[in-house]
């Protein structure tokens, strides 16, 4: 820890706290949609889900323009305090009980994470000029979003479904403040990042020209995305229909204490702050590819549903299931997580041409995106086909899109000749890391 810069841990609670709001605002907001108490607008389920997938899937595929924004206008410092000014106003406004403020803070907690998020990142990877030490403070930074995570999905589920929806979206406006106050108190320790617009700008345009080898590596990457949002559509069903059916159908009661059914989605944050670093000692024991391993995070996810299959079924037969089954859910997904997200994100930054390293990771984002806004969809099914038949069905697309993957990774490490980049990495990954 003290061989990284101080900047880092100001980027790192700035950042716990702004996914603290993200994560804490989601965890309730299906719930506080179909509710007919404590303010609540009784929707539908499908209406619910329908503008969950909306909402998350635009706050990654807003990141897009978040990051033009940056290299063409603003540089990445502005732009995380710009996304940090228009998510406080956000989510404070969601606290007020009025169905048009309700709507205008979403698109200004959208746009504010758009401006953040990618920006953000850039300014952790300009604090380094040796990989490895790049790849330890990216490592420490995702800690920061789990335990923002994890804190939340615990105390803003509470607080939201015991005293009420607006007291929990209270409590992520203050969280979203107290990272704006970290990122402007922290200045001092940025001084050197977040301000490479000049150069940017300075920099001659020059007509992009991929060689073979970088074609195949798009082409690659291009399969890698359609795995990614297969992951990320199965994935995402945590804050919707696994939430909705923590709430209906679960027996969540232990020791006498209902268990509130948003809290569920504290499990994934909290088994990756326990996982993490086991996981990452498992795989570097090992030479494993980073498509095999994005194939197993694949795989993972599907047969987690394995276990969400077991739910149904005993629903289906007693008319609850036990609580074991949505933990058990969880952790294979969350395994899936740590083999899939933070690999996807080096492994584009490597392989990537150098022109289209933004541009891919742009797409990557907007894989994920999109992935959300299916998952809404593939939920909604669950009222017309039931949700046993969703959970078999993503079993069988999870596991045999990871499968191929899986057969094929070889065949595919090849076509990328990734062996010519691990002499040198180059120095633009350093900018460009997940802008």
């Amino acid at each position: 820890m003290k061989n990284h810069p101080k900047g880092l841990f100001i980027l790192f609670f700035t950042e716990m706290w702004e996914r603290f709001s993200y994560y804490g605002l989601r965890a309730i907001l299906v719930l506080f949609l179909v509710s007919k108490v404590k303010g609540g607008y009784g929707w539908t389920e499908a209406e619910a889900l329908s503008l969950l997938g909306l909402f998350t899937g635009m706050v990654y595929i807003m990141s897009i323009p978040g990051g033009i924004i940056a290299d063409r206008w603003l540089g990445p410092k502005k732009s995380v305090m710009l996304g940090g000014i228009l998510l406080c106003i956000g989510h404070f406004l969601m606290a007020v009980p009025d169905k048009t403020l309700f709507y205008i803070a979403l698109c200004l907690i959208v746009a504010g994470i758009g401006m953040l998020k990618p920006n953000i990142s850039t300014m952790v990877g300009e604090l380094y000029t040796e990989q490895k030490k790049r790849d330890a403070g990216f490592i420490i930074f995702y800690m920061g979003i789990n335990l923002g995570s994890f804190l939340a999905t615990l105390s803003i589920g509470f607080v939201g479904e015991t005293y009420g929806w607006h007291y929990g979206f209270s409590l992520a406006g203050f969280g979203m403040l107290l990272g704006q106050i970290v990122f402007v108190w922290g200045q001092r320790y940025l001084r050197e990042v977040g301000n490479n617009l000049k150069k940017r700008a300075s920099a001659p345009k020059q007509k992009v020209k991929l060689s073979p080898t970088d074609r195949k590596r798009v082409l690659v990457l291009g399969i890698l995305f359609f795995a990614i949002f297969v992951f990320w559509t199965s994935f995402e069903q945590a804050s919707g229909l696994m939430t909705l059916y923590a709430k209906k159908y679960t027996n969540r009661e232990v020791f006498g204490w209902v268990v509130p059914a948003s809290m569920f989605q504290s499990l994934n944050a909290g088994f990756i702050l326990i996982f993490g670093g086991i996981v990452a000692a498992f795989w570097a024991a090992r030479k494993t590819s980073p498509i095999s391993k994005m194939a197993i995070g694949t795989i993972l996810v599907g047969i987690g549903f394995v276990f969400m299959v077991g739910a149904a079924i005993e629903r289906a037969d007693v008319g609850q299931s036990a609580i074991y089954w949505l933990v058990l859910a969880y952790w294979l997904h969350t395994l899936g997580e740590l083999c899939i997200s933070p690999v996807a994100l080096s492994y584009i930054s490597k392989i990537a041409p150098k022109a289209l390293v933004g541009s891919m990771m742009g797409a990557y984002f907007s894989a994920t995106g999109f992935a959300n806004i299916a998952a809404a969809e593939v939920g909604k099914l669950a009222g017309k086909l039931g949700e046993l038949s969703i959970f078999a069905g993503l079993v069988v697309i999870s596991v045999l899109t990871g499968a191929i993957l899986l057969l094929f990774s070889r065949k595919l490490t090849k076509m990328t000749q990734e062996d010519e980049l691990d002499a040198a990495v180059p120095d633009s990954v350093a900018s460009a890391s997940v802008s």
